[in-house]
């Protein structure tokens, strides 16, 4: 591809259908659905966590408060 055609967007590649968009954004939506899993169960261990230091372990508490705050 020449230079011109990169920079004014000139592609060979052509638009994918609509079956595989659709299905590559079901895949995507998979990804992500797991993702947002796995962080609601780390969020629950530490909230777990935390609560359980919390009376006992003060500077264990405040540190499993902020990394929650982070993520969120």
């Amino acid at each position: 591809m020449s230079l011109l055609g990169k920079l004014f967007g000139k592609s060979g590649d052509k638009a994918p259908t609509p079956q595989e968009a659709i299905q590559r954004l079901t895949e995507t939506e998979e990804m992500l659905q797991k993702k947002s899993d796995f962080l609601e169960k780390k969020i629950e261990q530490e909230i777990a966590t935390a609560r359980k230091n919390g009376t006992k372990n003060k500077r264990g508490w405040s540190h499993k408060w902020l990394f929650i705050f982070i993520i969120i």
